[in-house]
């Protein structure tokens, strides 16, 4: 199946292998391909197998993966949001409760 790819995709898979600091031979050559054919996938002027997407997607550590509409902006947020620490809890939205304090004074306590 062969087709023509969204502007978007094709400009995810260009930012990451530059954010990689990889060429586009040094990709070429991770993917068996030569560096002219993967700078037409750039630019979006050839028509490319579905299979040779992921392939390429896989060698930037990305997964191709079909979502359902209504869950991009969500999808969108989170690739584009910065990464809070795993270890620290999530934000609340407003203030922290007031109790909070208190628990805490008396977790160092003991």
């Amino acid at each position: 199946m062969r087709l023509s790819l969204p502007i978007d995709l094709l400009n995810r898979i260009r930012l990451q292998r530059l954010q990689r600091g990889i060429s586009q031979s040094e990709l070429g050559q991770l993917v068996k391909m030569p560096q002219s054919h993967l700078a037409r996938i750039e630019r979006g002027s050839t028509d490319v197998r579905l299979s040779t997407v992921t392939e390429i997607a896989r060698a930037l550590d990305l997964e191709p993966m079909l979502i359902p509409k209504h869950l991009v902006p969500a999808v969108r947020y989170m690739i584009e949001s910065p990464q809070q620490p795993s270890l620290a809890p999530p934000k609340l939205v407003g203030n922290e409760p007031e109790d909070i304090e208190d628990e805490h004074e008396r977790r160092n306590e003991h």
